[in-house]
């Protein structure tokens, strides 16, 4: 290994030129993929290719056609006792006509078109409610006739008559989010142009599109400001960290080259950006910074002691290069860790932020010892600040503090950990996709909006099985369904719902002059059939394609849902299979809908949180112990890397915050990068313990030399995560907030902790033989 490694460090300085124009090169093509990169946060992004969830979904749309809605709520002005006057009608026919004019549109439903079926002389009449709403007598007409209409009650309006929903059935687009996001455009533009608001006609917006939406301009809208913002904090940091412009600027080659050749690999794939990706770049500017300060303080240490800048760039090379190589990995690891989540997405993530911090190390070993073996210039600034300045001052101070309270700082270490364990059992792993949004976040408040008068209007559908073509039709089969329906509808967490059973009743009831008594079902196939027929000749805009097959196999019952946490929608949906499995053996039912795509990602992210987290614990471990060729100081190495993570975990628990996806990402992507600084200390320790100095020299020389770097490192990564505290979106400000608290706590644990633990061990016995070290070529490192 020390001879691969010198010939490396030679090949570069020697090659220099050839480095940096390998790395021209490969920007260069990595550019020209990136045209095939766009955003795509729809539902069946998520999944796997043969997931059931998906599977599901795709024969939902291939029997019903677009399931997806767009509802825009209307309210009756301060003043008014109902909607049912000229004013609001008309801006409720002003929307709907908007809406019906859009391509991205397939059906609009609304109060202004409302039609009601009804006897017309013992035959069967579909009539528009409203000729005109200029005439009261109309009017008052039209309010009695909606308040005898069952099925637009608790559905279209509510049963005082305050509020009503525009609820415009939108063209499903597989993989691809411009739809959704044109619709929301115009929209929002034609609101505005109306001024609906000034007009005492605050809108409500909710659905499909509107989350869409709202993922992407939320995650958009953070990448572009947040993004340079961390990349200025980050310039700032190494000018006060270096005093110089080549410390502060060198490092943007390597992350500006890091991303360039990510975002190549990613166009390649043809892998879209999305809300979970979002984190990869202010992560991999944070890594990148990191590891440059790593690279500068060891360059800068050689050029201190007199080496020239192409000396010292190999010298750099040959000691950095083992540690350098097992923190990439490690990092990697924790990125990897993510991939055994069955969400693509995540999947995805996971492999760019594992690809992206092999190549850190790469460009780390190469790129920039190339660049800096040209450099010259090495101020009395950089050296002062280097050497002598507050941060050195610290870390000469660390080892007779941690000498001194060894036992204190170990039995306060071992309290914390234990509280962490007591705590987190108590952790609560939930998520509910509107809680990514603000509190003030309008799409938020509007879905409450709706779960509070309609309860609810994302669905969940229910594909039935007839198993025959015309079998939707069978007196047996429709009264299964109708009892299915009623146990639904007495569900506290379900809305309004219409199916084809409602549309059969109805309609036997107007062909027998709507006598309440024949509010029930046909009692024969024959009759079925031709109501159907019947109500398609009585002049009914309402084709119902999206509530059975073409073939009348299939039967949809679409079942209103309130957003919940995702464990009472699991309760909920449980509870649902439990009442088909034992009431309703024999009918063929298949569940799906927006809400379960949702909620399947919802546990597949509960699930994946905790494989990842061990994942990354088991491999992390094996590194450590191959690195440092022991078992014991592969575990100690463990120790301020784990801690920190499980003291965030019961800080969760205090807070009452639960895990989602946001705390997911992080769990297993900052465990790699906290490993870090942790190899940095104990790769210099034990290179102390073998050259013979005992374990307290041993620990002042890596403190000295390593312990700088890991507090530079350990300031750009609390400064840089914390800046995603600015964010819209409530993941990526977890995201921010729980890495910037396990690498605040991980340099506590690296600095005091791992020191103490240390002294107490090894300060015993310094005359036991000490474990051999996989080798660089020797020398001090940081």
């Amino acid at each position: 290994m020390p001879t691969f490694i010198n010939a490396w460090a030679r090949a570069i300085v020697a090659g220099r030129w050839g480095v940096i124009a390998g790395v021209v090169l490969a920007l260069g093509l990595a550019v020209l993929p990136m045209s095939n990169l766009y955003y795509d946060n729809s539902n069946e992004r998520f999944f796997l290719e043969n997931d059931p969830n998906l599977l599901a979904f795709n024969d939902l749309l291939e029997r019903f056609g677009d399931v997806e809605y767009l509802s825009v709520g209307v309210v009756a002005p301060e003043g008014d006792a109902d909607l049912f006057t000229p004013e609001t009608l008309g801006v409720i026919a002003e929307l709907t006509d908007f809406l019906e004019n859009r391509p991205e549109v397939t059906q609009v439903r609304s109060l202004s078109k409302y039609q009601y079926t009804h006897s017309g002389g013992g035959m069967l009449s579909t009539d528009e409610v409203f000729d005109s709403w200029d005439d009261p007598t109309e009017l008052a007409q039209a309010r009695s006739i909606m308040l005898g209409e069952e099925m637009a009650l608790g559905s279209l309006l509510t049963d005082d008559l305050r509020h009503t929903r525009i609820a415009a059935r939108v063209q499903y687009e597989v993989g691809e989010s411009e739809l959704k996001m044109s619709l929301m455009a115009a929209v929002r533009d034609f609101i505005d142009q109306q001024g609906y608001e000034s007009r005492g006609y605050p809108l409500h917006l909710s659905g499909q599109p509107v989350f869409t939406e709202q993922f992407e301009v939320l995650s958009k809208n953070d990448q572009a400001w947040i993004n340079p913002a961390m990349a200025l904090v980050m310039i700032v940091i190494l000018a006060i960290t270096f005093r110089s412009v080549t410390g502060t600027l060198v490092p943007w080659l390597l992350i500006g080259s890091t991303i360039t050749l990510v975002s190549g690999i990613q166009g390649l794939m043809v892998w879209p950006h999305s809300v979970v990706e979002s984190a990869l770049v202010p992560a991999l500017i944070i890594i990148g910074v990191g590891v440059s300060v790593h690279v500068l303080v060891e360059f800068y240490r050689f050029r201190s002691e007199g080496q020239l800048p192409p000396e010292a760039a190999r010298s750099t090379v040959e000691h950095l290069w083992v540690p350098a190589f097992f923190t990439a990995f490690t990092t990697a690891a924790g990125f990897m860790a993510l991939s055994v989540t069955q969400l693509v997405p995540v999947q995805q993530f996971a492999w760019l932020g594992a690809i992206g911090s092999m190549l850190m190390f790469l460009l780390a070993m190469t790129l920039l010892p190339a660049v800096l073996s040209f450099i010259p210039w090495f101020s009395e600034r950089t050296r002062h600040t280097v050497d002598t300045g507050m941060v050195a001052r610290i870390t000469h101070a660390v080892p007779g503090f941690t000498y001194r309270y060894r036992r204190p700082l170990t039995a306060l270490g071992a309290l914390l950990l234990t509280a962490s364990l007591v705590l987190i059992p108590r952790i609560e792993v939930d998520s509910n996709f509107i809680t990514y949004f603000k509190q003030e976040n309008p799409a938020r408040a509007d879905l409450l909006y709706f779960d509070d008068h309609y309860n609810g209007i994302q669905n969940v559908d229910l594909m039935i099985d007839s198993g025959e073509a015309g079998g939707i039709h069978e007196p047996e089969f429709l009264s299964q369904v109708e009892e299915l329906q009623a146990w639904l509808h007495a569900q506290p967490e379900t809305g309004r719902i219409n199916s084809l059973v409602d549309f059969h009743k109805r309609i036997n009831q107007s062909l027998n002059f709507d006598d309440p008594a024949y509010l029930k079902l046909p009692d024969s196939r024959p009759m079925a059939a031709q109501f159907l027929l019947l109500y398609d000749n009585s002049g009914s805009d309402e084709d119902l394609t999206d509530l059975k097959d073409f073939d009348e196999r299939w039967l949809r019952v679409s079942v209103p849902i309130r957003n919940m946490a995702a464990s009472e929608t699991s309760a909920f949906l449980g509870r649902l299979s439990a009442q088909l499995e034992d009431n309703y053996a024999n009918l063929p039912v298949e569940i799906s809908g927006s809400l379960v795509m949702y909620n399947a990602q919802d546990e597949y992210i509960n699930t994946g949180m905790f494989q990842s987290f061990l994942v990354a614990l088991a491999i992390m471990a094996l590194s450590f112990m191959v690195l440092f060729r022991s078992f014991k100081y592969g575990l100690i190495a463990l120790v301020p890397s784990i801690v920190p993570i499980l003291m965030t975990g019961a800080l969760l628990v205090l807070l009452g915050i639960p895990l989602n996806l946001g705390t997911m990402v992080v769990g297993a992507m900052t465990m790699g990068i906290a490993v870090d600084d942790a190899i940095h200390m104990m790769n210099r320790y034990l290179r102390a313990r073998k050259a013979g100095k005992t374990a307290e020299q041993a620990i002042t020389a890596a403190a000295n030399q390593a312990g700088r770097a890991v507090i530079f490192t350990s300031i750009v990564l609390v400064l840089g995560f914390s800046m995603m505290l600015f964010g819209s979106f409530i993941p990526y400000i977890y995201t921010g907030l729980f890495a910037a608290s396990i690498m605040a706590l991980a340099l506590i644990g690296d600095l005091i902790f791992l020191p103490a633990l240390l002294h107490l061990i090894d300060g015993r016995r310094e005359q036991v033989p000490q474990p051999k070290l996989i080798e660089s070529t020797g020398g001090s490192l940081s």
